[in-house]
């Protein structure tokens, strides 16, 4: 085998068993003529009706304007109607964390947002939130489960726990869906949100590559054992 043949073989090897990154290279800015319109809807859900096993949740949320800009942080949590005194945060690992839990540190996890561009600890006028990147399986708390959202100020302290609690003094949250019931009917109607825009700004980035994980089993994750661990995993 000739030295450019090694070569191409070594290369694909290598492709194959790496994934694709993105790293920023430039960016480029475009003003408009005259003010442009962005609208999308505050929450959406992105699963097929009436089924829970296959679900992504994505959450606008719109921060007070007496808050814009201060420092703060967005808590995403996940309860059970049976065991209302209890309570899941979902973390910047992207697990469900149990709050409190003896087991681990106590500290709530708060909502990071995966945009590079968003400050981290500072409250955007709009907080991007998602529940998972990839589709999670709910269907076990049809009728029981909830997801909320919420955010606290950072009141001259970096304590995760004073921020959170400064959110449940000030009543600074919201169930944004109650798993098994619609969206856009009774109580979750959610409002569609509309962006004045002036200009734009592109972000391009260099395709990077890194190694796949030892992975095996289907796409879907599961929440189905928070309930007993306080942390989920994938199956």
């Amino acid at each position: 085998m000739t030295h450019l043949k090694k070569l191409i073989v070594l290369v694909g090897c290598y492709l194959m068993g790496t994934a694709p990154i993105l790293t920023l290279a430039g960016e480029t800015t475009t003003v408009f003529t005259s003010p442009g319109k962005l609208c999308f809807p505050q929450t959406s859900l992105r699963a097929e009706l009436d089924r829970y096993d296959n679900i992504i949740l994505d959450h606008y949320v719109v921060i007070s304007k007496e808050h814009h800009f201060k420092e703060g942080l967005v808590f995403v949590g996940f309860r059970l109607n049976s065991r209302p005194d209890e309570l899941w945060l979902f973390s910047r690992e992207k697990n469900w964390v149990k709050y409190p839990n003896d087991l681990i540190d106590s500290s709530p996890e708060p909502f990071i947002p995966q945009v590079q561009t968003l400050p981290t600890g500072q409250l955007q006028p709009i907080m991007p939130t998602t529940i998972s990147m990839a589709p999670i399986d709910a269907s076990a708390y049809v009728g029981d489960g909830e997801f909320w959202v919420g955010y606290g100020l950072n009141l001259s302290t970096n304590s995760n726990v004073e921020i959170f609690n400064e959110m449940v003094r000030n009543n600074r949250f919201e169930r944004i869906l109650e798993i098994g019931k619609r969206l856009y009917s009774g109580e979750f109607s959610p409002s569609n949100i509309c962006l004045t825009i002036t200009e734009m700004t592109e972000t391009d980035h260099l395709l990077g590559t890194q190694p796949i994980p030892n992975k095996t089993g289907p796409d879907t994750e599961a929440i189905l054992d928070i309930i007993d661990v306080g942390i989920a995993t994938k199956p």
